[in-house]
C-alpha cells in the first residue's frame, strides 16, 4: 500500500510518502506561503523524487485538527479531491496524536499542545507504553489556567502550545520538550495512517469532517449553535 500523507494543520505543514510501512520521503515547509499555493508542489516533488505516479496512490492520510482552521479544511478538502479520484480512503489522524508521538517517552504522561490562539491551548494526554501510545483524554481546547490544574506531575508537556504558555504551566516534575520535538511530522503522520488503513480504519471522502475543538469568531459572532466541540471552561 502507497499512502500519502497531508498535514496542513499548522505553519508548519508537510506531506510524506509512506509503502508497506515505510518512509519513502518527507517534506516539511514552515513558509509565509499558504497551504494552498504550495501543497500539491510539495505532493508533485515527493511523488517525482521517489519514482511513482500519483495513480499508484492507494491511501491518504491527514490531520484531521485541531490547528489552524484555514489549514485544516486546505487539507481536508486535498485529501478528498485525491481520494475521490483515485477511489482510495483516508486515515483521518488527529493533529495532537502526532505531536505526542514525536515527543513521548515511557514513564511520563505527556500532554500534547498547540497554541489555539484567543488565549486558548489544544491539548490532550497520551502515555507511551509497550502497546504503542495510550490516549488518556479526549482532545480539547482550554485555558492555560486550566491546563495548569489538568496536568499531573511528573509530565512531560509538548507543542507550541506549552512553548507559548511555559511559565503559566510551570511547576515541579514537569519537563518542556524542545521546538523540534513538539511539530506535527507528516512521515509519522504516514506511517500512522498506513497502519489505521492496513487495519480496515480509514473513511471514505464524504465522511471526513475538520476537527476544531473551538468554535471560530463568526460562529461565537453570529451566535451559531455551538454543538460539537470541547471548549473546556
Amino acid at each position: 500500500m502507497l499512502v500519502l500523507a497531508l498535514d496542513t494543520a499548522t505553519k508548519a505543514g508537510g506531506a510524506a510518502l509512506a509503502q508497506d510501512g515505510r518512509l519513502l520521503g518527507e517534506v516539511m515547509l514552515s513558509t509565509d506561503a499558504t497551504h494552498s499555493r504550495r501543497l500539491l508542489k510539495a505532493v508533485e516533488f515527493l511523488l517525482a523524487e521517489a519514482g511513482r505516479a500519483r495513480e499508484e496512490i492507494t491511501g491518504l492520510a491527514v490531520t484531521r485538527g485541531p490547528g489552524y482552521f484555514t489549514g485544516l479544511r486546505i487539507g481536508l478538502a486535498t485529501a478528498q479531491g485525491l481520494a475521490l479520484g483515485l477511489a482510495a480512503p483516508v486515515a483521518a489522524v488527529s493533529t495532537l496524536r502526532l505531536i505526542a508521538m514525536a515527543a513521548a517517552r515511557p514513564g511520563l504522561t505527556t500532554w500534547a499542545t498547540l497554541d489555539a490562539r484567543r488565549g486558548l491551548v489544544y491539548a490532550a494526554p497520551f502515555r507511551l507504553s509497550a502497546g504503542g501510545l495510550e490516549r488518556l483524554d479526549q482532545d480539547a481546547a482550554m485555558s492555560p489556567q486550566r491546563l495548569h490544574r489538568e496536568i499531573k506531575s511528573p509530565a512531560l508537556l509538548a507543542g507550541d502550545g506549552a512553548l507559548a504558555y511555559a511559565e503559566q504551566l510551570a511547576a515541579p516534575g514537569r519537563e518542556l520538550a524542545p521546538e523540534w520535538a513538539g511539530l506535527p511530522r507528516a512521515g509519522l503522520l504516514a506511517l500512522i495512517g498506513h497502519e489505521r488503513l492496513q487495519a480496515g480504519r480509514g473513511l471514505r471522502p464524504e465522511e471526513l469532517r475538520p476537527s476544531y475543538c473551538r468554535p471560530s469568531d463568526a460562529e461565537i459572532r453570529f451566535g451559531l449553535p455551538l454543538d460539537g466541540y470541547r471548549l473546556l471552561d
